[in-house]
């Protein structure tokens, strides 16, 4: 059979194929990318509420919206542009000033005419979103107030200027407030058609969770969240006997965790380099996951500096040389939002633990963050022990969430962290489990479903400490010159020596002869 039969024969069958694959997939590709493009969120604020009580709220929302998988642009209410609510299917608008209202006519106008999903957080909700929810608001001075949303409640909260949803024709309500000195009992947060109303968040108290349960319908999330703990403060200098002893006592007590790593740069032939590395490979036998913490940033640092991406992949394809399979990444929430810790320092991972910003120094500062395929909200035990539930054991929180706390310093610590988490009924997930991926040059780590593979081999996670040799050199030996000669010329002066103390040894012996014989006569 010739070719040009072979064509015609098969030149329809290519056809008819390509059009079934042209007709059926679009759907399930429009699955996948709904499934994995992260949604966009425009966040204006017309301040950071510094030196009050709202102050720290933006972040707050950043970091939610980030365990939601969010990709947020982040902008000051002063810098908006006309149009630019176009450019995103949702916004969310937090008004932390009481005395002030925006004028910026471009945002103003175009928020009438917004098509999208709306969430106004705070004091001023818009003309449209009164008219549409028929919306009236007042003012609490001073009071305490109940906070109940889902299972979860915040008692006493202090509450003052704060805004409050006084009448409402709502579709859907969020939890309630109830203030203690009217008894009024009031919902915390509303929605009607595309227009979300929340008037209250601080950080730090039930509002959080408050507005984790608005976020997590407003958004559309489906996902069944988790909760984790995670141990953070680890060094080569920490107590590592207590690691391992900790890691031991959590296993034995059905407890998986993550120990959230320091990174070391240099110097990592060192024996307390050596020794770090074998008690994480302890750790991660007794069902510890590991994760590497951002490394500390100087103040020293400059934009001259790119070190950090060789730095950071150098230290995961040694842990994975020493048999230790890092999933993910841990940092201050800052670090999303600079392009070279985010790129540099982070992007080695497709899962993150964000925590609290602390002390920011940002190298290449971008409003756009870092989107990451797992995201955790971390918060602290003695924030979950500041809430009340009706279940005995904590229910679930409605995002996934990193019960976070440091490496104890002492034995003591430890038997009391270990009851903490004992005594607060939590069911913590083993992070394992989830679907993460960590990729250097020359490594891939991936795990899914309580299996870790390296560069497609299962990790064996079976380990038996191995001693650590301490006779170590840590100054290299310095190249001497004629060292020969001189070993020679040594030899030869004390020989010289030697002969002359002989020689003068003899002269006195024979000249105390003479002088005595002499003298006797």
């Amino acid at each position: 059979m010739n070719r040009q039969r072979i064509t015609s024969l098969l030149l329809p069958l290519i056809i008819a194929v390509l059009t079934l694959l042209s007709a059926a997939p679009p759907a399930y590709a429009e699955a996948m990318q709904g499934a994995y493009a992260p949604q966009k969120v425009l966040l204006l604020y017309d301040s950071l509420g510094k030196g009050t009580a709202r102050e720290g709220n933006v972040s707050e929302l950043q970091r939610l919206l980030s365990a939601f998988g969010s990709e947020v642009t982040l902008l000051s209410l002063d810098r908006y542009e006309q149009g630019m609510l176009d450019d995103f299917p949702r916004v969310i608008t937090v008004i932390n000033a009481a005395d002030l209202t925006s004028a910026n006519r471009a945002y103003l106008e175009d928020a009438e005419h917004y098509q999208g999903q709306t969430l106004h957080v705070g004091y001023h909700p818009p003309a449209r979103l009164l008219q549409v929810l028929q919306l009236k608001t007042g003012i609490v001075d001073e009071d305490l107030a109940d906070l109940t949303v889902g299972q979860w409640s915040g008692p006493n909260l202090q509450v003052r200027d704060m805004p409050y949803i006084a009448a409402v024709k709502a579709e859907r309500t969020y939890g309630s407030f109830t203030l203690k000195n009217s008894g009024r009992k009031l919902p915390y947060a509303v929605t009607a058609g595309s227009y979300t109303y929340v008037p209250y968040l601080e950080q730090g108290n039930a509002s959080v969770v408050g507005m984790a349960y608005v976020l997590k319908e407003w958004l559309g999330s489906k996902a069944a969240p988790q909760t984790y703990l995670v141990l953070k403060e680890i060094y080569p200098f920490s107590d590592l006997t207590l690691l391992e002893e900790a890691a031991d006592r959590l296993y034995k007590a059905g407890i998986p965790f993550i120990a959230s790593i320091r990174p070391v740069f240099s110097n990592t032939d060192f024996p307390a380099m050596l020794r770090y590395l074998e008690a994480l490979k302890v750790v991660q036998a007794k069902n510890g996951s590991i994760l590497v913490n951002a490394p500390v940033i100087m103040p020293s640092i400059n934009s001259i500096d790119h070190s950090l991406g060789e730095k950071m992949g150098g230290f995961i394809d040694l842990l994975v040389k020493s048999g230790i399979a890092p999933l993910g990444v841990g940092a201050d929430l800052y670090w999303t939002y600079d392009k070279e810790y985010a790129e540099a320092g982070m992007g080695f991972f497709d899962s993150t633990v964000l925590f609290p910003d602390e002390n920011v120094l940002h190298m290449e500062r971008t409003n756009v963050s870092r989107v990451f395929a797992s995201s955790l909200y971390s918060l602290s035990p003695g924030f979950l022990q500041g809430l009340s539930h009706t279940a005995k054991a904590v229910p679930q929180l409605p995002l996934n969430t990193a019960v976070t706390a440091d490496l104890p310093e002492n034995e003591a610590g430890l038997d009391e962290l270990l009851q903490t988490l004992e005594e607060g009924w939590i069911s913590f997930a083993d992070y394992k489990q989830g679907a993460h991926q960590t990729v250097t040059d020359k490594n891939t780590v991936v795990s899914a479903d309580g299996v870790v593979s390296v560069n497609g081999s299962p990790l064996n996670i079976g380990y038996a400490a191995e001693a650590v040799n301490n006779d170590y050199q840590y100054k290299e030996a310095q190249v001497r010159s004629f060292t020969k000669l001189f070993s020679v010329q040594s030899k030869f002066f004390i020989v010289v020596i030697i002969v002359a103390l002989l020689l003068f040894g003899g002269l006195l012996t024979v000249g105390y002869k003479l002088y005595r014989r002499k003298f006797l006569k």
